[in-house]
């Protein structure tokens, strides 16, 4: 180290000893003035941290900081002083959204000032005070701080240890807070972010009653379990990051919607008016708005009742009517509740009766006032009540009964079939009927008993009258049944019964019945013959009279019975082998009185089995089977003969098998039935017949042949005839004797089965057959084309000339491809898919059929060349296009192909021509074209065999050629203006797209003009225009470029927010152009002092303002220094708020408290709200601090706010608190069950109803209630409860309790009965459920105004819960007197229990000395005395027992005897007689026994509906009946007959033959005979209905003949009745008939029925709906067009609705198609142009009859030729070419004619031909190079075809092009001498008119 070195180093030691001793002292005086010099150069020296050191006139940090001495002899000065103390108490003491107030406490020793820091963790700032307290401000609401106080020296440099206290400023309040959705139980609030930070919301929602709150990091949120129809107010804070810092709140209120009401339903409905009614929603409301319409006029109330009554309605309206439940808001409705309901109609006028039989009464009317639907027509009377309904104001009611009284209503019913109206009524009787089943019940020789039915309806007696004998007499009677005596025997009498109203003049019709005396019995009945099927009786007449005798016997399957006049009878027609009883009878003149029976019982001999037949046969055994034969046998002899031995066999049965027999051979089969004496037999029945040969062995094919199979086969075991030969497709069989054949004639490739069977010697019977299946050889296939081909398939055919195939197989191949493949197919054509295009290939063909095959020749066929790949353009210039393309898909190496190429210009007319050529290559050039100008180009592949692709087309444009001179000029902050030059060659085609780039990508503008204005920019920006020449899409010149730029937008929506008392945040929305670039000029100015911020966000925070003052601000939007226009505003700073703002209140008063805001306040207005209403508004000094309001109503929500008023602005702050709710009124018991008690009370004084509820509490629970009574319900019976109510206010505050006690009902006794009851007293007994201590009992007696209380009983030591039974006996009662007991339970406070009350008589005492007398047959007389206390109102009660099948009762109410009539004869009857008080309860009963006479049995006889029986029933008669015998046609049916027995049937009777029956009633010594009874089998049904023949007015029917009705009398009942009701008949004995006069096209239903004796009509034949034919369609027109016509027709006479009509279209004798229409016209579509039709319309009925056709033929028109084009050579002539026009045509005609001169004299001219392949036609001797106009019409067989016309130019003439040509190309001059001569030609003189051709061809 240098010596200088050294030196600098002690220097510098010596300076830092220095200096630290120095700043070891307190004060910076000892240090002033010094001065150091440093002598060396780059010397460091550092300073303690206390001191500051300066160096000449830079100043140096402290901390030691190192000072680099730079020059020799540099001055120091230091200063050390020492640090200051930390500050104590950092508190922040008022936080806002935009400020924190510090404050803190003075450190200890000194301090200059404080540095106050503070920083958010990304930006920081700093400010120096003298104060302890300090306001920061301009911060960002919500965000956390970081606070650090430091305190500083005098130095200003020296700094003490700093504080630092860590703070979040108030969140700023949300903004937009709304409702997006309001739901009856939820609220969805959403709202904009506060400006500033904020870590989450707070939403808060309250009714005034029950509050809620949640957090949310969401700017909505969905507040849900609301109350319908309650105002809720909803409240949304900001939270800061601690969770703890709040923002300032914002609220909103908002009403839930109401509920939907409940149980709307209409309570009372008028003709004018509907009471509707529903039952409160749930939730709140404030009042209801009703609504109704019938469709034309509505109406519309608000109600605040939960009932409405809608008046000046019109009746039998339907109304719709609507009510919905609005809030307290009057705006926010519930979802409506609608009912649809019919007003009533009016009632009817001037009901009137018109007609009234005995079971019908017509009724009309005139219809009310008003609408209805329809009328209810009820009526009420006889046994049931009825309605019905009818749309006319008439009707006839049916079905009534006769002389009853009946009431008729008629009610008009609205349209929802329900609503009635008012009734009107008639009140009248039906005339009576006539009595039903007069019947003689009993027939003597002497007397007649006759009985009958009451009639139908009432009556008052009956008139009976009789003639015969020698006098007639008549009585009447109250009874249904009378006995005749005084009769002469053997006579007939006819006896009449009348029925006789209750008026006793009006009579129904008569009922009467004619009949004789009982005849004597036959003597001495003998069997004189007796056959299989016979037996011949006779006998002596009896004694006295007879008319006829019945003979009846009995057996086999069926009882029989017939007449004879004679006394002898042959009975036939019996039952072989059956036992038989005779019995003969003598019936008197009526044909029915009969005498006793004579009976023999005999057997008949057996007969011969039925159907003898032969179920199976095999080569071993036949089997038989038969029927039974008629009547019995025991059992069967089967016998056979035939081979080498006969047998025989028995059997039981019907069937039997036959084995073990020779195959082939003939066997005879006999079988007999054998009787029950195993000897008799009947005539045997035989079989002949041949068993089966058996089946043929070893069958095979010898030979087969195109045509022929030879077959060989083995000889079959046993015997055979032949054999039989057959295969399939034959016609016929070969039958051959030998064991091989040959089939010829058989065709090739196909498949036979041959079938050999062996035949016996019947020529019938054959054995099992043996089968084989073979084919024939095939045919070879020739003539295989290509029919249709394509670039990857072949369809090949080919031709089979005889037989047919099973299959063929086809076989293709191409050796280049090594491509082999086959396919199958049972048709003549194959198609092969996935070949190469443009290849040869080699097809085969080979039929197969079963195991053969032929193949075919080989032949070569080719596919279509692919077409080339998609044309493109390479290159593409002004004058030229380079089109290419790719080689065919698929083609690659395929041999000898080439491209044929073409272009024309495009849309150029006829004069182009098309240019072509051709190559091998890919690619051609197109040169020498016109730029801008469009080309059709099309290339074609060309294959082998002369095949081409299809072409590939392209339209593609040369270049256009650039706009010059493109300038852009701005127009505005949306739009610049382009213009420019049209390009060099411009076309009139031509466009030009202008394009530029907005954000959301290229614009693009295409225009026709060479300028353009664009809109539609954005402001402020910058735009490139490209402008480009188009000729078409593709084709586009070079486009030329500019530049243009907007203006920039103003800003918008400037806004301020007082952040606090001294900052203003300034914001302003971006412009709608805003953009990065983008800057903001802001300025504030205020008495001429102005400050200009530039900044580039859209908000800016004035800060250290003046609370209260107003300053002017503008917002200038910059853009590369461009201004937009000024935006200003004025901004005030607002006061501060008050402080802890209490509310208190009582029930009318609420004190309001708060203490004093930061800053000048100049007073306080304080408002109290009630439902966002004010009540009361204060405004007091800034002196006081608390007001009190009074007067306020008990349980309301009030918001008081508290408003600070400085200068112009106020700042408010809110509080809301509840008054407490009055108490209720005193509870009352409105009703007490069992189990519930339903309390009700007054409702609190001066509180509004729907504000309040009430909580109810009994026990230990707690009812919630809006009304003021609730139902406690759950109870248990007969206990004490104790109850308390109160009123439940806003914030549930409560208010004082009312209470009550009440004890539930006991539960009524129950079970209440008697258990005993005498004459003078009754014992109760009871039980009572769930009794408890301290229950007591009533009992009350009543005997009518007199009432007895007795004793109360009360039942001690009874525990809660258990169940007693307890009984009371009360006497001391009068004899059959009716008392009313009651009971009723008490509980120990008086509570009483429902009463139960039962009522007895006490029972009467008993009659006295009984006496029983018979008066008849029927009737006893009885007698007695009456019983001590007899009272008025008894009865007696006569029970018979013994006397019929159940003991009988019936009461006397008068008299002390009594006439017992209809009782049983013959029988020992018991009386019992009781005496009955008035509730029918009985005395002891008093007996006596008699007998009674017997009587006869009343009978009646019926046919069930049959043919064939006649069943004979009867009632028994009362008493014993020992026997009965029954007799038909005076012929004695059986023996006796069992007495419980009471009806039997007649079978097997004969068809529509009368039959008359007696039953003869035995019983001991006594017999009675019934009256007889008559009626008639049913006739048998005729045969089934032929429809012979149909016209338009008549159908022609035939039926089958009823069987089995030769021997009696019947006729034939024809109806037909047409759907219209029309019901004719007719009576015939013929069984054809032609229904004449009936109406066209209508169904008739058509019957028929046998009509026998006594009216009886068999079951119908029916053929149902049976149509005749309608009439015919009239004046069918038909109109043509070329495809379709249009048929048009009249209805037929006599249309009916249901007609359709059938119409048919025939082509050439085909039916082309068919269809069915409804209306009058058809068009018909898709027909053949030019083709004859034949159009056939036919009416038909809905059930397919038709009428008769009606035809029209026509020829559609011609369809026009297309595609017609000319070719014009060099020869005066045109080539006409077309296509052939669809459908047929008879040739065309050809019209030609100078285009420039008028078409005259046309010639015609036709030619024939069928335009194959193609068609045209050549115009001869026209004029060279002139306009020529065609035509061509295709004729038809009806109207020809459109015209169809065409101009053409014949060609120049060959001579004269020829010399021009040479002219030109050796010597110009001759050129202008060509065109002279050329003028001259055209000079020539035109043709006259002659010289039009017109060509025609045929």
């Amino acid at each position: 180290m240098s010596r200088l070195s050294c030196f600098g180093v002690l220097l510098r030691a010596s300076i830092v000893l220095y200096l630290f001793l120095k700043c070891s002292e307190a004060q910076c005086t000892p240090c002033t003035n010094f001065k150091g010099v440093v002598t060396h150069i780059d010397s460091t020296d550092q300073v303690d941290s206390n001191c500051s050191l300066s160096t000449g006139n830079a100043s140096v940090p402290s901390n030691l900081t190192t000072v680099n001495v730079l020059n020799k002899n540099q001055n120091f000065n230091c200063c050390c002083t020492t640090m200051p103390e930390v500050i104590m108490n950092l508190t922040a003491s008022e936080i806002t959204t935009s400020a924190v107030s510090l404050s803190w406490t003075e450190p200890f020793g000194n301090r200059s000032f404080y540095r106050v820091e503070w920083t958010d963790g990304n930006t920081s700032w700093q400010l120096n005070t003298t104060e302890t307290y300090f306001n920061v401000t301009a911060l960002t609401a919500g965000v956390q701080y970081l606070f650090t106080v430091t305190a500083v020296a005098g130095d200003n440099t020296t700094v003490g240890q700093s504080k630092t206290v860590s703070k979040y400023t108030k969140p700023a309040i949300i903004r937009n807070l709304m409702s997006t959705e309001i739901t009856t139980s939820a609220v969805s609030l959403s709202w904009t972010e506060p400006f500033g930070n904020r870590s989450f919301y707070r939403v808060e929602w309250t009714d005034g009653n029950t509050s809620g709150s949640q957090n949310t990091p969401e700017t909505s949120f969905n507040v849900t379990a609301l109350t319908a129809g309650v105002q809720y107010l909803f409240t949304v804070t900001a939270v800061a990051g601690d969770n703890t810092t709040v923002g300032q709140s914002k609220t909103v209120s908002k009403y839930t919607k109401p509920a939907i009401i409940r149980n709307l339903m209409s309570t009372e409905i008028t003709t004018s008016a509907v009471s509707l009614s529903w039952t409160e929603p749930f939730g709140n409301r404030s009042f209801y708005r009703v609504e109704w319409t019938d469709g034309n006029t509505s109406g519309s109330q608000n109600t605040p009742e939960t009932s409405f009554n809608v008046t000046a309605l019109t009746a039998g309206v339907q109304y719709l009517f609507t009510v919905t439940a609005v809030a307290g808001d009057n705006t926010t409705v519930g979802q409506s509740k609608t009912v649809s309901k019919y007003t009533k109609p009016a009632a009817i006028r001037n009901l009137t009766v018109t007609e009234i039989t005995t079971s019908s009464v017509s009724l009309s009317w005139i219809e009310p006032s008003g609408n209805s639907s329809f009328y209810r027509v009820e009526w009420t009377g006889g046994s049931r009540d009825m309605n019905t309904t009818t749309n006319v104001t008439a009707f006839n009611v049916t079905e009534l009964t006769a002389g009853v009284k009946y009431t008729f209503k008629v009610t008009a019913v609205a349209g929802d079939n329900i609503t009635k109206g008012k009734a009107q009524e008639k009140a009248l009787f039906t005339k009576p009927e006539v009595i039903r089943n007069l019947s003689v019940s009993e027939i003597t020789t002497s007397s007649v008993s006759l009985s009958w039915i009451e009639p139908s309806g009432n009556r008052s007696f009956y008139r009976v009258e009789w003639t015969g004998g020698s006098r007639d007499i008549n009585t009447t009677t109250n009874v249904t049944a009378f006995n005749v005596t005084e009769l002469t025997a053997g006579v007939k009498y006819t006896f009449r019964v009348t029925a006789v109203a209750g008026d006793e003049m009006t009579e129904g019709k008569h009922i009467s019945v004619s009949l004789f005396t009982k005849p004597a019995v036959i003597r001495n009945l003998t069997v004189t013959e007796i056959t299989t099927s016979s037996v011949s009786l006779s006998w002596i007449e009896p004694l006295g009279n007879s008319s006829f005798y019945r003979v009846e016997w009995t057996g086999g399957s069926r009882d029989m019975n017939t007449t004879t006049n004679v006394t002898a009878f042959n009975v036939t027609e019996l039952t072989a082998g059956v036992k038989y009883t005779f019995k003969v009878t003598a019936v008197a003149g009526d044909n029915i009185t009969k005498g006793k029976a004579q009976e023999k019982a005999l057997f008949t001999k057996p007969e011969v089995i039925r159907n003898l037949s032969v179920s199976e046969i095999t080569t071993s055994s036949v089997s038989l089977s038969w029927i039974e034969p008629s009547g019995n046998r025991s059992f069967y002899r089967v016998e056979w003969t035939g081979g080498s031995r006969d047998i025989n066999t028995t059997t039981n049965v019907t069937a039997f098998n036959v084995t073990e027999l020779t195959a082939g051979v003939k066997y005879t089969f006999r079988v007999t039935a054998v009787a029950g004496d195993n000897i008799t037999k009947g005539k045997a029945q035989e079989k002949a017949l041949f068993t089966k040969p058996a089946v043929v062995r070893n069958l095979y094919v010898s030979e087969i042949t195109t045509s022929s199979v030879s077959l060989n086969w083995t000889q079959p075991e046993g015997n055979s005839f032949f054999y039989r030969v057959n295969w399939t497709g034959a016609s016929i069989s070969q039958n051959v004797t030998k064991t091989f054949t040959t089939i010829t004639g058989l065709t090739a490739g196909v498949q036979y089965l041959f079938i050999v069977t062996a035949v016996a010697g019947d020529n019938t019977t054959v054995g099992e057959d043996s089968q084989i299946i073979t084919s024939t050889k095939p045919e070879q296939p020739v003539d295989i084309v290509a029919t249709r081909r394509g670039t990857s398939r072949l369809n090949v055919t080919w031709t089979l000339h005889n037989g047919s195939v099973d299959y063929y197989s086809v076989n293709i191949f191409n050796a280049a491809l090594n491509y082999t493949s086959s396919n199958t197919t049972q048709t003549r054509e194959a198609s092969f898919t996935g070949l190469q295009p443009g290849r040869v290939y080699e097809v085969t063909v080979t039929a197969v059929a079963g195991g053969f095959r032929n193949q075919s020749a080989r032949v070569q066929l080719a596919t279509n060349p692919n077409p080339p790949g998609p044309l493109t353009i390479t290159e593409r210039t002004t004058s030229s296009l380079v089109v290419q393309w790719t080689t065919p898909g698929l083609m690659i190496g395929a041999q000898g192909i080439s491209y044929n190429i073409s272009y024309q210009l495009n849309g150029t007319g006829l004069g182009e021509r098309n240019q072509s050529s051709s190559t091998t290559s890919l690619s051609s050039n197109l040169t020498s074209l016109s730029s801008g100008t469009c080309y059709t180009i099309t290339v074609k592949t060309m294959g082998p065999q002369n095949l081409e692709s299809t072409g590939v087309y392209a339209l593609e444009c040369t270049l256009p050629k650039p706009v010059v001179n493109l300038t852009a000029t701005p127009l505005s902050n949306s739009s610049c203006k382009l213009q420019w030059t049209d390009p060099v060659e411009v076309k009139n085609y031509y466009t030009y797209r202008v394009q530029y780039i907005k954000a959301t990508g290229p614009v693009p503008k295409t225009v026709s003009t060479n300028f353009t204005q664009v809109t539609d920019l954005e402001p402020g920006t910058g735009y490139n225009f490209t402008v480009t020449t188009v000729a078409a899409t593709g084709s586009e010149g070079t486009p030329e470029r500019t530049f243009c730029n907007t203006k920039p937008n103003v800003v918008s929506n400037l806004t301020f927010e007082g952040l606090n008392t001294t900052a203003i945040r300034l914001s302003w929305l971006k412009p709608n152009d805003h953009k990065p670039t983008y800057s903001y000029l802001v300025t504030i100015s205020k008495n001429g002092s102005v400050v200009e911020i530039s900044t580039m966000v859209e908000m800016y925070t004035f800060t250290n303002l003046t609370p209260g003052n107003c300053y002017n601000c503008s917002v200038v939007t910059v853009v590369q220094d461009v201004k937009s226009d000024s935006t200003e505003t004025i901004i005030c700073t607002k006061p501060a708020v008050v402080k802890n703002l209490i509310a208190i209140g009582t029930t009318t008063n609420m004190s309001v408290t708060w203490y004093r805001p930061m800053g000048q306040v100049d007073n306080y207005t304080v408002t109290i709200y009630k439902n966002n209403v004010m009540e009361d508004n204060r405004t007091i000094t800034n002196n006081y601090l608390s007001v009190v309001f009074q007067n306020l109503k008990p349980g309301k929500v009030y918001v008081v706010k508290v408003a600070t008023n400085s200068g112009p602005l106020t700042e408010a702050l809110n509080v809301t608190n509840a008054t407490y709710p009055n108490p209720p009124g005193g509870i009352m018991v409105v009703d007490q069950t069992t189990g519930s008690i339903n309390i009700s009370w007054a409702r609190p004084l001066d509180m509004d109803l729907g504000q309040y509820s009430f909580s109810v509490f009994h026990l230990d629970r707690q009812n919630l209630t809006e009304h003021n009574w609730t139902l406690l319900k759950n109870l248990q019976s007969g206990r004490l409860y104790n109850i308390s109510v109160v009123t439940v206010g806003p914030f549930d505050y409560q208010s004082t309790v009312v209470t009550t006690a009440n004890s539930t009902r006991p539960q009524s006794v129950i079970r209440l009965i008697e258990a005993g009851i005498t004459t003078t007293g009754v014992t109760l007994v009871w039980f009572q459920p769930e009794s408890k201590p301290g229950y007591t009992f009533r009992v009350e007696v009543t005997n009518q105004s007199v009432t007895t209380n007795t004793t109360m009983k009360t039942i001690t030591g009874v525990q809660s819960g258990s169940n007693y039974t307890t009984n009371i006996t009360i006497t001391g009662l009068q004899s059959g007197s009716n008392y009313t007991f009651t009971v009723t339970t008490l509980t120990g406070d008086g509570t009483m229990a429902t009463p139960v009350t039962v009522s007895y008589f006490t029972r009467p005492f008993a009659v006295s000395g009984l006496v029983a007398s018979t008066v008849n047959t029927t009737t006893v007389n009885l007698t007695w005395t009456k019983p001590p206390q007899y009272q008025s109102g008894y009865t007696y009660r006569i029970q018979t027992e013994g006397c019929m099948s159940a003991p009988t009762n019936h009461t006397m109410e008068t008299g002390e005897g009594d006439l017992i009539t209809k009782l049983t004869p013959g029988t020992r009857c018991t009386f019992s007689v009781s005496v009955k008080a008035l509730n029918s309860i009985e005395g002891e009963s008093v007996s006596t026994s008699q007998y009674t006479k017997p009587e006869s049995v009343n009978m009646f006889i019926y046919n069930n509906g049959s043919n064939s029986t006649i069943v004979v029933c009867w009632e028994a008669p009362r008493g014993n009946v020992e026997h009965y015998i029954v007799y038909l046609n005076k012929v004695l049916f059986s023996d006796l007959l069992n007495s419980s027995i009471q009806s039997t049937s007649f079978l097997n009777l004969s068809a529509g033959r009368s039959y008359t029956a007696v039953v003869t009633t035995i019983s001991g010594p006594f017999n009675a005979s019934s009256e007889p009874g008559t009626t008639a089998t049913y006739p048998n049904q005729p045969g089934p209905i032929l429809i012979l023949e149909k016209t338009t007015s008549s159908i022609s029917v035939e039926w089958g003949e009823a069987p089995l009705m030769a021997s009696t009398t019947f006729s034939y009942l024809v109806t037909y009745l047409s759907t219209q009701l029309n019901n004719k008949t007719v009576t015939l004995t013929n069984t054809s008939h032609t229904l004449p006069s009936l109406s066209s096209g209508t169904p008739y239903n058509i019957s028929v029925a046998t009509v026998g004796v006594l009216g009886l009509q068999s079951e119908k034949v029916w053929s149902s709906l049976v149509t005749t034919r309608p009439e015919s369609v009239r004046s069918l027109s038909v109109v043509t067009a070329e495809e379709n016509i249009t048929l048009t027709w009249n209805k037929p006479v006599d249309h009916k609705p249901s007609y359709h009509y059938y119409v048919i279209w025939i082509n050439s004798g085909l039916i082309v198609s068919e269809t069915t229409t409804l209306m009058e016209d058809l068009i018909i579509n898709q027909l053949v142009p030019g083709s004859l039709y034949n159009f056939t319309v036919t009416t038909e009925t809905a059930d397919g009859t038709k009428g008769a056709p009606v035809s029209n033929s026509i020829c559609t028109n011609a369809s026009p030729v297309f595609n017609l084009k000319c070719d014009s050579p060099n020869d005066p002539k045109v080539i006409l070419s077309w296509t052939k026009p669809k459908g047929l045509n008879q040739g065309f005609q050809i019209t030609a004619y100078e285009t420039n001169r008028p078409p005259q004299d046309q010639a015609h001219y036709n030619t024939s031909g069928d335009c194959t392949p193609a068609c045209g036609h050549t115009v001869s001797d026209l004029k060279h190079n002139t306009d020529y106009t065609l035509t061509v019409t295709t004729l038809g067989c009806g109207s020809s075809s459109t015209i169809q016309t065409l101009t053409c130019k014949t060609g120049v003439n060959a001579v004269i092009g020829v010399a021009v040509g040479v002219t030109i190309g050796v010597f110009a001059i001759l050129f202008i001498i060509t065109i002279a001569l050329v003028i001259h030609w055209r000079r020539q003189p035109k043709k006259d008119t002659s010289d039009i051709q017109i060509h025609s061809m045929r």
